[in-house]
């Protein structure tokens, strides 16, 4: 899609059409940043919901203890147990979706500072963090994606990870739900590599670097984090 006179409407789409023509547009548009990012917040926060409302509570609460089941007593797990309800689900997701907020933050201060070491045109967090919301929008699709999955779905008996559709964990890996590892095996999504790809090449274009030196700029810290997080559940 086209458009000489880009809007941030257009560039929901065009974000995914043309991703470093929208990356240039969007540079100077500090203010659109909260576009993606409440859409992808409100669609997060409606799918928690719902699925709070959908799910076998008592089987969830049983799935989810399952893992630490063996280190407590009977009268901590019945405890454990009936903290477990529709409410308290909803309020944690709701929290959960909020928590994209603190992620873009991270993220945004991450290469508010790299650009600074590295010497690249001096830009403000504003930017950055617009940077990060529109680059995360594929995050979007993986909440409809689940949604779809769910809503073809005739069982109340659905864990997170089998409605987690764009994970490799789902796709590839299998770990169960609250296994040790299944956290790190379900961070990697299709959409969580879309997005590093929107990074690169959003970061090429702003700073006139190759796609190669952007690539290592937008890996590196997810790496050392994915290094942590293996090196935590081996030990």
């Amino acid at each position: 899609m086209n458009d000489s006179n880009p809007s941030a409407l257009g560039s929901l789409v065009n974000i995914f059409l043309e991703p470093r023509k929208t990356m240039q547009d969007i540079r100077g548009h500090v203010s659109w940043l909260w576009l993606p990012l409440l859409i992808v917040i409100a669609a997060n926060i409606v799918f928690q919901v719902w699925y709070a409302t959908r799910v076998d509570v008592s089987w969830f609460a049983d799935q989810t203890l399952a893992s630490s089941a063996a280190n407590m007593t009977a009268d901590q797990l019945r405890t454990a147990h009936d903290r477990f309800s529709q409410n308290s689900m909803i309020v944690f997701g709701v929290i959960g979706s909020l928590g994209f907020i603190v992620w873009y933050l991270i993220q945004a201060l991450y290469f508010f500072f790299a650009a600074k070491v590295s010497g690249y045109q001096e830009q403000g967090f504003g930017s950055w963090l617009n940077f990060i919301s529109w680059t995360s929008f594929p995050a979007l699709l993986g909440i409809l994606a689940s949604a779809l999955f769910m809503l073809t779905s005739s069982s109340r008996q659905i864990s997170p990870v089998d409605i987690d559709i764009t994970s490799l964990n789902t796709l590839l890996f299998h770990v169960p739900y609250a296994h040790s590892g299944q956290f790190i095996a379900s961070s990697l999504r299709i959409t969580t590599l879309w997005s590093w790809v929107l990074m690169t090449i959003g970061l090429s274009a702003w700073t006139g670097k190759s796609l190669g030196r952007a690539a290592f700029v937008v890996l590196l810290p997810y790496a050392v984090l994915y290094v942590i997080f293996v090196g935590y559940v081996l030990i």
